[in-house]
């Protein structure tokens, strides 16, 4: 009888192994089919054009040192969310993702860099998986679709019996609704897309490069002024910290303030067209790195030394 119990466990196990293994297979194959449907935007759009931009840039990424991983790499580019007119080209490396860039059209033809970095870690399946299985969603009974205004407004929409929304870095659930994404969207939408555009022959004029650290080892954010808003002075004193080799944190308050970010700021490269990205980490691990506009950060958020 005991064998019986046991064997009959076993059954049900392999079977409940099998359903959510193709529960899996189904949700990944509606998310490519998503995307897919995505891709007639990226044909109207000067398809040519749009990739010699994005080859020249990550060729240009490609020569710096932490960024070695990406010679000799292929792209895949994709539709970032309906009718944003903005992709993101993953990084191939040996069948494996080592980064990525989010690129902008503007209404004059022109594209803007809106951020890049290292890792699979923007919309990863497998953190958007993760986080089906924190809210307990099944993920062959919900659609996911990818939501992006810039780097701190960059969501998955999940959509099922319920609507929820999680970071497309972190994965984590976020305190929003569909009529708070609509406000904060249309809120923020032209503090990138009025960005001067990037040209092809855009080259990196300085890149620093500092340790990994994390921005929880000191909490001078929760106790200290920071060192400047939005203004250029501010801005300025962040980057001279950096080139000192002083640790600086950023952090910004989103969504009505119940959602704070709290990330590392270990390096920034600036352009010879005067735009600054800044690298942000989340930990003193340095597996990721995300660098985002310096304009953007200083205008939604604070950097604390």
């Amino acid at each position: 009888m005991k064998k019986r119990v046991n064997l009959l466990l076993s059954h049900i196990r392999k079977l409940m192994i099998g359903a959510l293994l193709l529960s899996a297979i189904l949700w990944t194959s509606s998310l490519q089919l998503q995307q897919a449907a995505a891709m007639p935007e990226l044909e109207q759009a000067d398809h040519a054009s749009l990739l010699a931009h994005v080859e020249a840039w990550t060729a240009q990424l490609a020569a710096q040192p932490a960024f070695k991983s990406w010679q000799g790499a292929t792209l895949d580019i994709s539709a970032l969310g309906p009718g944003t007119h903005s992709w993101m080209a993953s990084v191939i490396q040996h069948k494996k993702t080592v980064g990525y860039l989010v690129v902008h059209a503007t209404e004059s033809g022109g594209y803007i860099l809106g951020e890049y970095g290292l890792g699979d870690y923007l919309y990863s399946l497998t953190t958007l998986q993760q986080s089906l299985q924190r809210l307990e969603l099944i993920p062959s009974a919900i659609t996911s679709t990818p939501l992006y205004i810039h780097p701190l407004l960059s969501v998955w929409k999940i959509s099922g019996k319920a609507t929820a929304y999680t970071d497309a870095m972190s994965g984590e659930a976020l305190p929003l609704t569909a009529p708070l994404w609509d406000a904060e969207a249309s809120e923020e939408l032209k503090l990138i897309h009025n960005e001067a555009p990037m040209e092809v022959t855009a080259s990196i004029a300085k890149a620093v490069s500092n340790p990994s650290f994390s921005p929880y080892e000191k909490l001078q954010w929760l106790t200290d002024a920071p060192v400047g808003k939005a203004e250029s002075k501010g801005s300025l004193n962040a980057l001279l910290i950096l080139d000192k080799k002083k640790h600086l944190t950023y952090t910004a308050a989103r969504f009505n303030g119940d959602m704070l970010y709290v990330w590392s700021a270990t390096g920034y490269h600036s352009w010879n067209n005067g735009a600054v990205y800044v690298a942000l980490e989340t930990d003193e691990l340095g597996e990721s790195r995300r660098y985002v506009p310096l304009s953007l950060l200083a205008e939604l958020g604070d950097f604390y030394r």
